[in-house]
């Protein structure tokens, strides 16, 4: 409703103008005759196109031509034109009427496009400031007001080096070189001083202005403040280097718990290694203290039952069944403790080597829990170091006591090749395999079982590698051991 009676009330004006020209020329007759009626609706069209726009101007410049033609042409108060001179004379004061409307139509929009720049640059957050080649500032606007302190009325006119701390007035010399030459300046970080005195961190956009031949003869210079910004920028960087800070002391603290960790895994490595040394000595030492001493004591007591079985015909019956009831029992002793020496350290291992040693166990553990073992190996197979045929021996012994206790396999085989540098062990099974939530921890470090973190171990101290794979239908153990040189037997 307000555009409506806004718009209705100008052309309300533009026809009253209209009437106000034509009845002061009407006022003007005695002084100026009939003669050019012309001269007051000329100013009527100035005014209405320059400031009631453009509809309104046409409707002044109609009522003023239709006003002109009734009133002061011959014959007056008549629509009749009488003479070429008359329309000639109205045609020319529409075309003029025309140029003028024109005119005022474009510096009414120019007008208005200056306000809008003006209202905008005026309520702007950013200080904008133009100023000449020469440094003086030019304008102020209110955003530069709030910024820096100084009125517009105060900073027109004055150098803009009032703005500029004194460390930094080489700044100045350098943006007026690189306007002179044409440059814009983006985003240029700097410090600015305010009239009380207080610096203030700003971003600069200089841009340089050029007249309407081309020639730059200033520059608009918009500023920013980023205190803020720049407060949180060196918060956030002192929270990245408290948190850098922490890192390190952190990592440094890993660092020394991890080295302590790997001195204490050496240290349990070197622990474990000595255990099973020491496991493998007190196995020979009580295998040959079975031998030598109970071993002994048993071949004396066979030997006095061998007497007293010649001297049987004086015993009474009871007596000759026990009798032959404990020379039994004594050979069957002398059996099983022979039979537990050799398993805790077969002498054949030391005494012609690693394949008779294998062939002996196998056959033994084959007879005892009724499962078929093969046995593949090289009739030249070299002889190792003690160290490794123990090794192979304890890790064949552990695996086929796991076949009997856990794989239900009816059957199984041991394979033992060598090649190059290295020698490989296989045994294999045909059982129920390992359950498939422990197949995950088969091949890492902390694999389960004591007996394949015993077997892993000696593989470990001697270099070698060890895998193992289940797939619910046998299981395979992979042993893989590095050799030097061969010993001769």
């Amino acid at each position: 409703m307000y555009g409506i009676d806004h718009r209705a009330s100008q052309y309300g004006l533009a026809i009253l103008t209209a009437f106000v020209a034509l009845y002061l020329r009407y006022l003007l007759i005695p002084l100026l005759g009939m003669e050019n009626p012309y001269h007051t609706v000329w100013l009527a069209v100035v005014v209405s196109a320059w400031f009631l726009g453009l509809g309104p101007s046409i409707v002044t410049t109609l009522c003023s031509a239709a006003g002109v033609w009734y009133w002061f042409l011959p014959r007056a108060h008549s629509w009749v034109i009488h003479g070429w001179a008359e329309i000639s004379g109205l045609v020319g004061f529409l075309m003029f009427s025309a140029v003028i409307i024109a005119m005022g139509e474009s510096n009414r929009r120019s007008s208005a496009t200056r306000f809008k720049l003006a209202a905008v640059v005026g309520s702007s957050d950013d200080a904008i400031i133009s100023k000449n080649l020469d440094g003086v500032i030019t304008s102020w606007n209110d955003g530069a007001q709030r910024l820096y302190g100084w009125t517009a009325m105060e900073a027109v006119g004055k150098p803009v080096t009032i703005l500029i701390p004194p460390e930094l007035l080489h700044e100045e010399v350098d943006i007026l070189k690189r306007l002179r030459a044409g440059q814009r300046i983006d985003h240029f970080e700097t410090v600015r001083v305010s009239k009380t005195g207080k610096r203030v961190e700003v971003s600069l956009t200089v841009s340089p202005v050029k007249d309407i031949t081309g020639r730059i003869v200033g520059a608009s210079k918009i500023a920013r403040d980023i205190s803020e910004r720049k407060e949180a920028d060196a918060k956030l960087k002192a929270l990245h280097d408290e948190l850098e800070r922490r890192i390190k002391e952190r990592t440094a603290e890993l660092v020394n718990k991890n080295k302590e960790l790997v001195d204490q895994a050496e240290v349990v490595q070197e622990l474990s290694a000595r255990l099973l040394q020491l496991q493998d000595e007190e196995r020979r030492r009580i295998a040959r203290e079975l031998h030598d001493g109970v071993g002994q004591l048993l071949s004396l007591l066979s030997m006095n039952m061998a007497e007293l079985a010649g001297e049987k015909e004086k015993l009474s019956p009871d007596g000759e069944k026990c009798l032959e009831q404990s020379a039994s029992l004594i050979a069957q002793l002398t059996q099983d403790i022979r039979t537990i020496s050799h398993l805790l350290h077969p002498p054949l291992l030391d005494e012609i080597g690693l394949g008779p040693a294998l062939r002996w166990f196998i056959d033994g553990f084959s007879e005892r829990s009724k499962i078929d073992v093969s046995l593949e190996m090289p009739a030249d197979f070299d002889r190792l170091t003690s160290e490794l045929e123990v090794c192979i021996f304890r890790i064949v012994q552990e695996c086929l006591t796991n076949i009997h206790r856990h794989s239900g396999s009816a059957n199984a085989a041991v394979r033992l090749t060598r090649e190059n540098s290295h020698v490989h062990l296989e045994v294999r099974d045909q059982g129920k395999g390992i359950p498939p939530e422990k197949r995950g921890a088969l091949n890492s470090p902390g694999a389960f079982g004591v007996g394949f973190r015993g077997m892993r171990e000696r593989v470990r101290q001697i270099g070698g590698t060890l895998q193992i794979h289940s797939n619910g239908v046998g299981t395979i153990v992979m042993v893989t051991l590095p050799v030097s040189t061969p010993v001769q037997p």
